[in-house]
């Protein structure tokens, strides 16, 4: 029972330790972006004809050299494409543009190249929609769990999910924040994804607390 006390007690430590490191982390260090999130150039290539794929990659790490680029298809024609790369010189613009009318024997005279600038994405942002869903679910689901659980203590059996649900949430942020993983398209349904494991979890213990409790009171 010692043991198993003293290894809880450092699990707490360790997550503690965790959720501090990241807090300062987030400060310091900011959190890391993918390149559709951070400040990026999107080019918007209209061709007029269909493309090979492999052929505007070959170009376009001729033009970018080892930069990081999305590719993004405009149109069900297939004849426009958006190249997204961190950043673009008005020499790779043109270079590229020039590359590209050579392969498709395009008039040097017409516009193919688009070129905007797109704004970082900022944490908040993301999480904006999310935030009134959550907050009806969560009370919601705290309502259900204090009724449900009445013997179990209304107040106990609320606080131990809403403030595992804020550990939990806490650690994720933590966890990505101090290992530079870069929030993109999958971070917000992992979280919410652990939300949900929190809460399955939490209630299938209350159901064992219950029944335990339930069986005690048959004893009596």
């Amino acid at each position: 029972m010692k043991e198993l006390l003293k290894n809880k007690k450092m699990i707490y430590i360790a997550i503690a330790l965790i959720i501090i490191i990241g807090i300062i982390s987030i400060f310091v260090l900011r959190l890391n972006f993918t390149l559709m999130y951070s400040q990026h150039t999107r080019i918007n290539v209209f061709l007029g004809k269909n493309y090979d794929l492999q052929e505007i990659k070959q170009i376009s790490q001729e033009v970018f050299g080892n930069e990081e680029i999305i590719y993004q298809e405009i149109e069900t024609f297939h004849d426009s494409i958006a190249i997204t790369v961190k950043q673009a010189t008005e020499e790779q613009i043109t270079n590229l543009d020039t590359k590209l009318k050579e392969k498709y024997e395009i008039s040097s005279e017409e516009e193919i190249l688009q070129v905007n600038e797109v704004g970082h994405l900022r944490g908040r942002d993301i999480v904006k929609p999310y935030i009134i869903p959550m907050i009806i679910s969560t009370l919601i689901v705290l309502a259900y769990v204090g009724i449900r659980y009445l013997n179990l203590g209304i107040l106990k059996t609320i606080f131990t999910l809403f403030l595992r649900l804020i550990i939990s949430e806490s650690l994720l942020l933590s966890i990505i924040a101090v290992c530079r993983i870069p929030i993109g398209i999958y971070t917000m349904p992992v979280a919410i994804l652990l939300y949900f494991l929190v809460i399955i979890y939490s209630v299938i213990g209350f159901e064992k607390k219950l029944a335990k409790r339930k069986i005690e009171e048959s004893k009596k």
